[in-house]
């Protein structure tokens, strides 16, 4: 029953989200919030085991895309995240910047396999994309921030990088270690869901109160809005058969990153922000790897992505 309720709940990642939300502005949990970097590494983890090495070593022949599309997200959203950041103040402004310099969205890789696009380049640029995002976001977060707080920079670079880069080399090793794991990737699926939904829980705990739940929602939605400005311009662009993994891999950021950067340079309070976004970014994602392949079809059956 525990493989078969752990199976499932990928396919209820949306409702349970949803859930999680309003559990949090209900019941929230301080404490679960202050710690939300402990899910995050466990979330990491259990996506990194789900990982065969073997994968990513196919990536070797796609080393100039896969470094535009680790490269271009952080050189257009961290400028964009500070524009909008200029419309709110306090922990509303500062979580918008989190955002910015956030990595790619961890669940994108299945929303890319959903939508018809190469899981296999969207899982380079997800590792490429926590690296840079472990050792160079607290330093971007602390440019852009300016002078209106002071964040420890080489403190927060030194527990980022524990909290994603250590779990992500773990996991890693361990899935080479353990070819046999491979029989237990939708149990680790199921695992990183439940870690996911907790994410959303412990970002959004206490969101209610001080008034900034709504102006939260906004800085969040308007975030989500602009970075579609680059997806779009991707798959105008890019090739046919890169379209959808290149406008996904761009658009989803990945709120647990930010809400652990948010809460770690600005405190707990920053993060409500990163929580609202992950709840409208992940049924953004899964509304696109629902209509993707539809709008993708072309009458001569040219496919939408690279296998």
């Amino acid at each position: 029953m525990l493989r078969r309720g752990l199976e499932r709940a990928g396919d209820r990642l949306l409702v349970l989200a949803g859930l999680a939300t309003v559990l949090a502005l209900v019941l929230p949990s301080r404490a679960l919030a202050r710690h939300s970097d402990l899910i995050l590494a466990a979330l990491v983890l259990c996506t990194a085991l789900g990982i065969a090495p073997a994968r990513l070593a196919s990536l070797t022949a796609h080393k100039r895309l896969l470094g535009l599309l680790v490269a271009a997200p952080f050189v257009v959203l961290v400028p964009l995240a500070w524009l909008i950041s200029r419309l709110f103040s306090g922990a509303v402004r500062d979580g918008v910047l989190a955002l910015g310099v956030s990595s790619t969205e961890i669940a994108a890789v299945g929303l890319v396999a959903l939508a018809g696009g190469s899981a296999v380049l969207a899982l380079g640029a997800l590792a490429g994309s926590l690296v840079v995002a472990a050792l160079l976001g607290p330093v971007l977060l602390g440019l852009v921030a300016g002078g209106a707080t002071d964040i420890a920079v080489g403190e927060l670079v030194v527990r980022f990088a524990l909290v994603v880069l250590l779990p992500l080399g773990v996991g890693l090793a361990g899935r080479a270690a353990l070819p046999r794991l491979e029989r237990a990737e939708r149990d680790l699926a199921g695992l990183a869901t439940l870690a996911v939904v907790l994410l959303v829980y412990a970002a959004m705990s206490g969101a209610g109160e001080g008034g900034d739940l709504l102006p939260a929602a906004a800085a969040g939605a308007l975030f989500l809005a602009g970075s579609a400005v680059p997806a779009l311009a991707w798959a105008a662009l890019a090739p046919a058969a890169l379209r959808t993994t290149g406008a996904l891999v761009i658009e989803l950021r990945d709120f647990a990153v930010a809400a652990a950067l948010a809460a770690q340079a600005f405190g707990p309070a920053a993060a409500t922000v990163s929580g609202v976004y992950g709840v409208l970014m992940l049924l953004l994602g899964a509304a696109a790897a629902q209509l993707l392949p539809r709008l993708a079809a072309r009458p001569d059956g040219m496919p939408s992505a690279a296998r």
